[in-house]
């Protein structure tokens, strides 16, 4: 385990890493709520609303955890069709036909 981990973990705050990271790995005891899996040095960590923004959930340190990145994307997936389903969230897609073009006009 890498030093900034370690204390992270051991005080909730060190310079190298976002208050806001390094507060919810010593509240999570280093630990990613999702499968209960330690986070080690390498791995892609995401700051994540319990419940979404969209949802009425706020940015207050008790509506938040830190997960894996690869979590984070299934649990915003979930979050995601649960919304569509209770229009809850209203949610757009890119379509890749109709993206935004610049048009050029030739000078006469």
């Amino acid at each position: 385990m890498l030093d900034w981990l370690y204390w992270s973990q051991r005080l909730g705050k060190h310079p190298e890493l976002p208050t806001r990271v390094a507060v919810l790995l010593k509240r999570q005891s280093g630990k990613c709520p999702a499968y209960g899996l330690y986070f080690r040095a390498e791995d892609r960590m995401e700051v994540d609303h319990v419940l979404p923004l969209c949802q009425g959930g706020g940015s207050r340190y008790s509506n938040l955890q830190l997960l894996h990145r690869h979590c984070h994307d299934n649990k915003t997936l979930s979050d995601l069709r649960r919304s569509a389903l209770s229009r809850h969230c209203i949610v757009e897609e890119l379509d890749e036909g109709k993206l935004s073009r610049l048009v050029l006009k030739t000078s006469r």
